[in-house]
């Protein structure tokens, strides 16, 4: 079932950590309840558990416990581990191709292989943090990984904290994955997601609603939540989501994610392993009181994930010989498959040499021979501070006065690193306004920003000492993040002789030397779909004298429930197993 369990279980070992499943019992309390009850039986099994710090901790142990007022419970303790949120998304959001799993756009990236931030991405709420107060409001909230997700940096900071909603048109954003429009019913902006992401968002949705239902939402964001119903969300808020949640069912990589975030957190979400329940409390169900038997459960090992366009599967292989393996993948009802089997080649490097998610005086005070913060004659200034868009920046020049931000002290010898900036211009500014980066004093660039333009990059030369940003004078700019990254990592992908290949099955023998140890790959895109998720092959040796006849080969292919017979039909020789037909090369016809 878990097509990622290689490499999740790889990076788990590492880290000590096993992927944990549904404790036995874990829902047995839901039986018999329906509607408010229910939901509050729901949230009082899943609100506990333990949290990763949000951000990049990764050296050293906590100081001291840490415990969460709202909830009460205990997110870590003194001695632990100082584990962040990007290390977790080593566990819960890697493609099977080593890419990161962004919901948000289709650009592919990559983790550092040192562990710390990738760049271009942001840890992101996918239920907005400023409709319960953020970290202030729930800390568990707040850490909780089946809300937090690695997105790509623009589309981000243009969702802010807009609601999903039924798009009028996709004006604001349109990157082929994520889209932001007016809402038909709300008139205001609101964000769309393709039909594969769907489903995630919606659960991710009814999850905090639920685990969280004590939280007193914010009353700015009354069109979308309501703090009077037990349901949590104002009814057009609720057809969207189930609207979502109906269009795309629990997908296998939701419940790899569910399993991995558990074997962190210690907590499970009832609507990827239930998602009826939705039903019960929001939907056609309501009323009505649950018998969990009755219900289908995701992570049940006899459960099988629907098949459609947004979760076309390849199987991992299982039988597999000296010369050849058995790649299969489910029918789409497509009319061909594309497949490619390929090797892959790691090279380069990725490194975050430095990384601040929020920039005000403890910061500045932790990294004094890192950076520093300037007045126009070079006075060093420490104590200023504000909130911007509820995070901490500090303001880099005012109408009167020109300021600027100096980074040194980094490695920028070995190769060309680049910068990137999380900024924005002032809220009462409705012109663009300017800002000029500098390496040892000569100008790189000059950026215009706008309301949309918040994270400009900036490439800093070999043997740079220091990098200076600055605003141009009259011009107000708000500086939040910064972060410095250099590598060329990357992975290259090469198709062995004959493919791609074109197919009308959904299984095929491939025939190639395969020894012990030997490793491949192999995806399938289905006519008009998107590919299948990635599998690796490994060369096991189980089969070494093997015969090389066709037809002795798929003899060997049988297990103890197949029937293998070779007939002849039209004058040739043709194999049938299981009552399906193929040639000589195992090919189906």
């Amino acid at each position: 079932m878990n097509k990622h369990l290689t490499l999740l279980l790889g990076l788990m070992f590492a880290l000590g950590i096993s992927a944990e499943q549904m404790p036995e019992g874990y829902y047995d309390a839901l039986n018999g309840k329906k509607d408010s009850v229910l939901k509050s039986t729901i949230s009082q099994i899943i609100l506990g558990g333990q949290r990763y710090q949000y951000g990049s901790q990764s050296d050293g142990n906590h100081t001291a416990d840490k415990v969460d007022p709202f909830t009460n419970q205990t997110l870590w303790k003194k001695g632990d581990p100082r584990y962040g949120t990007w290390n977790a998304y080593q566990l819960t959001d890697i493609e099977s191709d080593g890419t990161i799993w962004d919901m948000y756009s289709n650009i592919k990236r990559y983790l550092p292989i040192n562990g710390g931030s990738a760049a271009s991405t942001d840890i992101e709420h996918s239920f907005p943090k400023s409709w319960w107060g953020g970290e202030k409001g729930c800390l568990s909230a707040y850490t909780d990984l089946y809300i937090l997700n690695p997105a790509d940096h623009m589309t981000n900071a243009n969702k802010s904290n807009y609601p999903p909603g039924f798009l009028a048109d996709s004006a604001k954003v349109n990157n082929g994955v994520f889209f932001m429009g007016q809402d038909k019913t709300w008139g205001g902006l609101a964000f769309d997601v393709i039909d594969e992401y769907k489903g995630d968002f919606a659960r991710a949705y009814f999850y905090t609603a639920t685990a969280y239902e004590k939280i007193s939402w914010v009353a700015d964001y009354k069109k979308y939540i309501n703090n009077t119903s037990y349901l949590g969300f104002t009814p057009h808020l609720v057809e969207v989501l189930l609207a979502w949640h109906r269009a795309d069912p629990v997908s296998e990589k939701e419940v790899n994610r569910l399993d991995a975030v558990s074997s962190i957190q210690h907590n499970r979400n009832a609507f990827i392993e239930y998602p009826d329940l939705v039903e019960y409390i929001w939907g056609n169900k309501q009323g009505e009181a649950v018998d969990l038997d009755k219900l289908q459960c995701t992570t049940d090992s006899t459960y099988e994930f629907p098949v459609s366009a947004t979760n076309p599967l390849a199987h991992e292989v299982e039988k597999i010989y000296k010369d050849s393996f058995l790649v299969t993948w489910s029918n789409t009802g497509s009319e061909t498959y594309t497949l490619d089997v390929f090797t892959r080649e790691e090279s380069g490097s990725n490194d975050t040499l430095f990384a601040v998610y929020g920039i005000n005086n403890a910061a500045l005070k932790a990294y004094p021979d890192i950076m520093s913060y300037h007045k126009a004659n070079g006075d060093q200034i420490t104590s200023s501070q504000g909130i911007t868009d509820g995070s901490y920046a500090i303001t880099m020049g005012t109408t009167s006065e020109q300021r600027y931000f100096l980074l040194k002290n980094l490695d920028f010898d070995r190769e060309e690193a680049e910068l990137i900036v999380k900024c924005a211009i002032s809220r009462n500014d409705t012109k663009p306004q300017k800002m000029v980066v500098s390496a040892d004093d000569k100008e790189i660039k000059t950026i215009t920003l706008t309301a949309n333009d918040s994270f400009p990059r900036f490439e800093i030369p070999v043997g740079t000492k220091q990098v200076k940003i600055a605003s141009v004078k009259g011009n107000r700019i708000s500086m939040h993040q910064i972060f410095v990254v250099r590598g060329d990592y990357k992975v290259t992908e090469t198709s062995i002789d004959g493919f791609p290949l074109t197919l009308a099955a959904d299984e095929y023998l491939v025939k190639t030397p395969f020894d012990k140890d030997d490793v491949l790959y192999f995806r399938v895109t289905p006519k008009g779909l998107r590919p299948t998720n990635t599998v690796k092959v490994v060369g096991n040796g189980l089969v070494p004298d093997k015969p090389d006849d066709p037809i002795e080969a798929i003899d060997n292919m049988q297990s103890s429930k197949s029937n293998v017979r070779k007939v002849f039909e039209n004058g040739v020789v043709i194999i049938v197993r299981d009552g399906v037909k193929y040639n000589m090369m195992g090919q189906r016809l």
